[in-house]
């Protein structure tokens, strides 16, 4: 059987610290999960989504969850995320993998669909988006990048952070698909914390219902019309930052 060109992985799990089972809560009445699997399927170029979960009886309810939106599951370990995804590469070949989170309930479609095609075009191993709204994150990379990460990458936050090594690898090349405006700082529509869970909430009711999938300047324009929604979960968006920025620290020691 041929490879399929692009398949999405998500990668989910129940144990979050800061808002556990956050992907199995519902977000108007829809589930979290719902909501990711239904917009990376809507992206251009990707053949078929695959949810990455750890293995055990415990993450059952993520692997009901997933099947029954029509997404693959494959599971693996816990902490080795990178593993998760050669798994679902190999269970699944194809020459490109996007890489998603599942507390993206507002990805876009075309955001990420543009970062696929930007890799493709400029020839590179491995793409990531910047600049845009935190929560329209996603990156891709060729089968053979992920698969050198899988050799090359020792330090366990290269593992469980899964691109850290392919961002910082000089055997890599890569492309950034960049918003023309900086939105990143000042606007956070991922679920992470409890504020943040708030804060989608009070937009999905001010946002067209589902099944509608608006895309990011419509989810921009209501948060803008309404800044009172944006003030539930700002305070959360510098410390998100010092995390990150310690984590790639640690990564790269």
């Amino acid at each position: 059987m041929a490879d399929l060109n692009c398949i999405c992985v998500i990668q989910a799990r129940r144990t979050s610290s800061r808002l556990p089972d956050k992907v199995l809560k519902t977000l108007g009445g829809v589930p979290v999960l719902q909501r990711v699997v239904d917009r990376a399927t809507a992206i251009e170029g990707v053949d078929k989504v695959i949810v990455a979960i750890p293995e055990g009886d415990y993450n059952l309810p993520l692997k009901e969850a997933a099947e029954a939106v029509g997404a693959a599951v494959v599971t693996g370990s816990e902490t080795d995320v990178l593993a998760r995804y050669l798994s679902a590469l190999e269970a699944h070949p194809a020459k490109y993998v996007m890489r998603i989170t599942s507390d993206c309930p507002f990805l876009d479609p075309e955001v990420s669909g543009g970062m696929l095609a930007g890799m493709i075009e400029s020839g590179a191993d491995y793409a990531v988006t910047s600049l845009w709204p935190h929560g329209l994150d996603s990156e891709s990379m060729t089968a053979e990048a992920l698969r050198l990460a899988g050799v090359q990458a020792k330090n366990p936050l290269d593992r469980e952070h899964v691109t850290l090594w392919l961002k910082r690898s000089e055997q890599i090349s890569r492309y950034n698909h960049r918003a023309e405006y900086n939105y990143s700082g000042e606007q956070r529509w991922v679920l992470d914390y409890p504020e943040d869970y708030a804060f989608l909430e009070a937009l999905c009711a001010v946002l067209p219902p589902y099944p509608a999938m608006p895309g990011w300047r419509e989810v921009l324009k209501a948060c803008e019309d309404n800044p009172e929604i944006g003030s539930i979960n700002r305070g959360r968006a510098e410390e998100w930052a010092a995390l990150t920025r310690q984590i790639y620290k640690d990564a790269a020691s």
